[in-house]
């Protein structure tokens, strides 16, 4: 797809946010360079074309339907089962419950994972009421998915089979190579880009479906900003953001 604007790198931020890619996932054939001209006369814009990478690491749509489905379906589920009580007034009994099923969880997803042709370690950490898995995979690209569809994915289907097991709340985190990091900072760019872009094209920006924390992300990234708003629309595991200029 080719983009425009005042300069080549304007030009290439602009595609960027559109395709809601990083730039290493994409190749960048510069058409024009463009020019300033005389007092506005024979100005031209920059021209870029942008083409995004396939990877062989890439999910196939197939996968991420699959899963989709598993997630509906757990959610479901996890609504008309009863949540199982842990002990009370009892923490070394309930923290014994809560590592059974923390590796529970932990088999639950590597069974997943390996129908999927994937071969991974996976590492557990618990921090208070935040339970961290992490990764260790020489086939990143596939556990990740587009823009971390499949991550996500396997996310929620995990804290919906920890939740069904668990009275009080924990958080579950699934990260591959610090992708998280990686992302949060991808989001920041992207919601700045788009804010600006909103902002001086005076129209409203819609972002594709995104969990609650990449979602929050972007509503922190612009939340001093006083010339845009941004509002979460839908619902789980569909809700997405739209970013929209304020007029006065």
């Amino acid at each position: 797809m080719r983009y425009s604007g005042e300069t080549v790198d304007a030009a290439l931020s602009k595609g960027l946010a559109d395709l809601e890619v990083g730039r290493d996932q994409v190749e960048v054939t510069v058409i024009s360079e463009g020019r300033k001209g005389f007092l506005g006369i024979g100005r031209k814009p920059a021209e870029v074309e942008i083409t995004v990478l396939e990877s062989d690491d890439q999910i196939d749509d197939q996968y991420s339907n699959q899963l989709e489905d598993e997630i509906t379906a757990e959610i479901h589920e996890s609504e008309d089962e009863p949540v199982k009580d842990s002990p009370k007034d009892e923490t070394a009994t309930e923290d014994e419950s809560v590592d059974d099923v923390v590796q529970a969880v932990g088999n639950y997803l590597d069974d997943i994972i390996s129908q999927l042709g994937i071969d991974t370690e996976i590492s557990v950490t618990v921090d208070r009421r935040n339970v961290y898995f992490d990764f260790d995979t020489d086939q990143q690209g596939l556990l990740i998915g587009k823009h971390g569809r499949t991550l996500n994915a396997l996310q929620i289907l995990a804290q919906a089979c920890f939740d069904k097991q668990v009275k009080r709340r924990y958080r579950l985190i699934l990260d591959v190579g610090d992708y998280r990091e990686r992302r949060r900072e991808e989001l920041q760019r992207i919601a700045a880009d788009l804010a600006e872009r909103a902002i001086v094209e005076r129209r409203a920006f819609k972002l594709g479906p995104m969990p609650a924390m990449e979602r929050k992300i972007v509503h922190k990234t612009l939340a001093s900003n006083k010339h845009v708003k941004a509002k979460s629309h839908g619902n789980d595991p569909y809700r997405y953001i739209v970013i929209a200029p304020k007029f006065k």
